[in-house]
C-alpha cells in the first residue's frame, strides 16, 4: 500500500533532504561572510595559527571514498554501494578577496575495477580564517582556524540558508586518534579532528539530520557520514523516531590518497 504524507510531513523532509541551490556569490556576500567569521575569533587571547594542514591541497593529489548509501520508504532501505575520487585539477585565480582557489573534479564509479565518470565538480577556497566549499554555487565553511576544541561557527555564512549570527557547527576531538573499519580493514590517524552539526536542534521525535565529517592532519577529510530521516508517519498519527518513513543516509569511508 502506498503510503501518503501530509503537507507537513513533506515540508520537513524538504527542509532535511533537499540541497539549496543558490545564485552565484557575489564580493558582498564573500566580504559579509568574513565579518560573520571575523566576529567569532576571541581576540583575548593569541593562539597558534593551526588549521589548514587538516585539509591539505595540492594539484594533482587526489582522495578515493568507499561510499555507502541508503535509501529508506515506509521503513525500508535500499542500500547501494560505490566509489568517489576527489581529485584536485587546478589552481585557479585568487578570488576576490586575494584566497586561494582550488578546482576539484568527483567522479564515481560502481566498483574498482569500473572506469571513472566525472560526477561533479566543486571548489575550496583556503583563507586565513576559513576553509570553504563551494557546491552548485552554494559556498559552506567546512573549518574555521585557529581550531579549537568545541568551537563553534556557522557553517552557512556565506549563503541565505540561515541567519548571520547563527552557529550550527562544532569542533569535537581535536587532535585525538581516529580509526574507522570498512571492508574488513581498519583506517586509523593518530591526530584528527570531527565537525558536526547542531545535534540538539536537528535531531527530535519527528525528523533527524545529521551531517559529521572528520579532518586527518596531513591527510584531509577522512570520513564523512550523513542521514536525513523523517520519522512523520502522516495522517495526523504521532512521531516515531524508531521508524525511518522517508529519509536517505550516507557514509564515505577513504581509502586511498595519493598523488
Amino acid at each position: 500500500m502506498n503510503q501518503k504524507y501530509s503537507p507537513t510531513t513533506l515540508r520537513g523532509v524538504g527542509r532535511w533532504m533537499l540541497p539549496a541551490v543558490l545564485g552565484a556569490a557575489v564580493l558582498g556576500a564573500a566580504v559579509l561572510g568574513a565579518a560573520v567569521l571575523a566576529g567569532c575569533q576571541d581576540t583575548s587571547e593569541v593562539e597558534p595559527f593551526t588549521g589548514p594542514e587538516y585539509y591539505p591541497l595540492a594539484v594533482g593529489s587526489y582522495r578515493i571514498y568507499d561510499v555507502a548509501d541508503t535509501a529508506w520508504a515506509n521503513n525500508k532501505p535500499t542500500v547501494s554501494r560505490f566509489q568517489f575520487r576527489e581529485q584536485v585539477d587546478t589552481e585557479l585565480t585568487p578570488d576576490a578577496t586575494g584566497q586561494s582557489v582550488y578546482r576539484l573534479i568527483r567522479s564515481r564509479r560502481p566498483t574498482a575495477t569500473d572506469a571513472w565518470r566525472v560526477d561533479s565538480v566543486f571548489t575550496v577556497t583556503v583563507g586565513e580564517r576559513a576553509v570553504t566549499e563551494q557546491f552548485n554555487n552554494r559556498r559552506t565553511v567546512a573549518l574555521v582556524f585557529p581550531v579549537r576544541e568545541g568551537r563553534v561557527w556557522n557553517i552557512n555564512a556565506f549563503n541565505s540558508q540561515d541567519s548571520v549570527t547563527a552557529s550550527n557547527r562544532l569542533y569535537s576531538r581535536v587532535g585525538q586518534p581516529f580509526s574507522v573499519q570498512r571492508n574488513g580493514k581498519t583506517y586509523g590517524y593518530d591526530n584528527s579532528l570531527t565537525t558536526t552539526n547542531n545535534l540538539a536542534v536537528d535531531v527530535n521525535a519527528c525528523y533527524t539530520s545529521i551531517r559529521r565529517t572528520t579532518f586527518a592532519k596531513d591527510v584531509g577529510p577522512v570520513y564523512r557520514i550523513s542521514r536525513a530521516f523523517t520519522h512523520d508517519p502522516g495522517g495526523g498519527k504521532p512521531c516515531d523516531n524508531t521508524a525511518i518513513y522517508l529519509g536517505q543516509s550516507r557514509s564515505e569511508v577513504l581509502i586511498e590518497s595519493g598523488k
